[in-house]
């Protein structure tokens, strides 16, 4: 299967007349960990409640883990930080920790995971207007 996309065009700058084409991809589906848990069955010889509890386990780790300012390295994955920011202040006193609050969690992927992106194949959309 190939990952599909359609062509669109981006809103030229003011001073730029010409129409410039993009691909934009198209999403399937959202996969959901049940999901994965039937497929990963299938793949070997734990059971879907198995595999299902493992990955709710997993997922409870990593919050708690997060949560106490530790990165989580999965092998062949990638990298999950959270990201913390406050407002800015005058003095170093007045950044209390009530005032810092959790951003965004991050996530930077493992050097092989992005090398095997020369290895997706794509697909125009059937329906896409030209």
């Amino acid at each position: 299967m190939a990952f599909r996309y359609r062509v669109k065009t981006k809103r030229p700058a003011l001073k730029d007349k010409e129409v410039k084409y993009y691909a934009v991809p198209i999403r399937n589906e959202k996969v959901q960990i049940y999901k994965l848990a039937e497929e990963l069955t299938k793949r070997c010889s734990l059971t879907k409640g198995d595999i299902l509890s493992t990955l709710v386990g997993l997922v409870d780790l990593m919050e708690e883990h997060l949560h106490n300012g530790d990165s989580v390295c999965l092998d062949n994955l990638g990298i999950f930080t959270l990201s913390a920011t406050s407002d800015g202040f005058d003095s170093p006193e007045e950044c209390t920790p009530s005032k810092v609050r959790a951003q965004k969690i991050c996530f930077r992927a493992d050097n092989k995971l992005k090398k095997n992106l020369q290895f997706v194949k794509f697909e125009k959309d059937k329906h896409d207007i030209e």
